[in-house]
């Protein structure tokens, strides 16, 4: 049995028991997966994420055939899945070979005890597989797409309530493929025309993005990305084209002072400092002091010199916080991530509906600390991940009803990207995943008219 399972089994029972992201979790295990060879690296990750992105219709099949579902032991659980989600969408993988090596899973994790059960299910299935009955979709339309798409009821039904049936299956069936992996151009370094040539060797495939004037996609990678020269040259970083579009929806020009208020690893960072063609200051602050100690070594292999960073937490601002005012100010703010659920399958499982208010509510304290800041006649864009409209109209509602001395900017993508048509009638940048091949994006642009304070209630 190839170690590849193995760790997949690992990342998958650990994503059950800990708080850390499957981006985190694959992080601590670079080391191990670097080890492997290029068939076995890409079988982890198609294990994992396959698990995850399908973990509610696995577990649908499971139970139809399991009688006592609810005393299942969590890691026999696990390596079901695995066997079974390589039985049901990995075509290259045999059935027996899936069946005998969950068989073997189960022995090197001291389920001795559980290998006839996970044999006599897997080979169940196989036999099965035309017999599992679904929630039928006339009587039970949100239970069918939960259960057929792999997503929880509650977000189904959010989506439904707001896009109809047609276009949630449509927005399902887009977050449930594998995306290819989006890369920016470090223009500061070299052009995106030098770019392609340099990297075609690396890749399966190399296009130019359809928006962003800087950005790559690129499927099959023939070796990881940290051994590629261009990457220890400095010349990209891994960013989404809808994260691409962010930065130039706020549009630095050289010489501007710029914040970016939750800089996290600094790839909009990065990209705010080459609109800047590296003259200016950006402030790039974040709550982990880890984050920025990443931060600043990324600044350091892209070659970018304008980027002072700072550990801060909002929520509790010091008094001696005094930066000063600034030109612009990028507020990239934590949200529930749904709208990035094609290249991160676990936030499925992780986020609730009870998230999405609580969001809201630190969402737009985030606003209120970071607005003075701003100078006047400055842009302030508030950035999210996500579609939820509690997370995107609604807090730029809310502030904007306390806050009279700011106002929606109309901002025009045309002179940065190929089209405006990722703009609202009111101005808001939006993406949505079926509709626009892209992430699920929310930005809005604010223009702070003068210093007077916010209303009074």
């Amino acid at each position: 049995m190839s170690q590849a399972r193995a760790i997949a089994v690992k990342l998958l029972n650990q994503i059950q028991d800990s708080r850390l992201t499957l981006d985190q979790l694959l992080n601590r295990a670079d080391s191990q997966i670097q080890q492997l060879n290029r068939p076995d690296r890409s079988l982890v990750h198609a294990l994992v994420y396959g698990v995850l992105r399908w973990q509610s219709r696995l577990d649908w099949v499971i139970d139809h055939l399991v009688a006592r579902k609810s005393k299942m032991d969590p890691l026999v659980r696990t390596i079901l899945r695995l066997g079974l989600f390589q039985i049901q969408f990995l075509q290259r993988v045999p059935a027996s070979a899936a069946v005998n090596t969950s068989v073997e899973l189960a022995k090197k994790n001291g389920r001795v005890w559980a290998t006839g059960f996970i044999n006599g299910v897997l080979r169940q299935v196989i036999r099965q597989a035309d017999q599992i009955m679904w929630p039928d979709p006339n009587e039970s339309p949100v239970a069918f797409m939960a259960t057929t798409h792999a997503f929880p009821d509650w977000i189904i039904s959010r989506w439904m309530d707001r896009w109809g049936q047609q276009e949630t299956d449509a927005l399902c069936r887009t977050i449930n493929t594998i995306p290819a992996i989006a890369l920016r151009t470090n223009t500061l370094r070299v052009s995106r025309a030098q770019l392609i040539e340099t990297i075609r060797q690396e890749v399966e495939a190399v296009q130019k993005t359809v928006y962003s004037p800087e950005g790559l996609a690129l499927t099959h990678l023939n070796r990881p990305l940290p051994q590629w020269p261009a990457f220890e040259s400095g010349w990209f970083q891994v960013q989404s084209e809808a994260a691409q579009l962010t930065s130039h929806f706020l549009a630095p020009r050289p010489g501007e002072r710029i914040w970016d208020v939750c800089a996290g690893l600094g790839t909009k960072t990065a990209h705010l400092a080459q609109l800047m063609e590296n003259q200016g200051q950006i402030l790039a602050t974040d709550l982990y002091a880890e984050k920025l100690k990443q931060l600043d070594a990324e600044m350091d292999r892209l070659g970018i010199t304008i980027v002072q960073s700072a550990q801060l937490d909002l929520t509790a601002l010091e008094p001696d916080f005094r930066p000063g005012k600034f030109d612009r100010i990028l507020l990239d703010a934590p949200c529930s991530g749904l709208g990035v659920l094609q290249k991160n399958p676990d936030g499925k499982w992780r986020v609730l509906p009870s998230d999405i208010k609580k969001n809201s509510i630190r969402q737009l304290t985030l606003l209120e600390k970071i607005a003075p800041f701003l100078k006047n006649g400055g842009i302030l864009v508030y950035a999210v991940c996500s579609l939820e409209p509690e997370e995107n109209e609604d807090v730029i509602e809310g502030f904007l009803q306390k806050h009279p001395e700011f106002d929606i900017c109309h901002a025009n993508l045309e002179a940065n990207v190929t089209t405006d048509t990722l703009l609202t009638p009111r101005g808001f940048f939006t993406t949505i995943p079926h509709l626009h091949q892209l992430d699920g994006f929310f930005a809005a642009a604010l223009i702070k008219k003068s210093d007077k304070g916010p209303k009074n209630n």
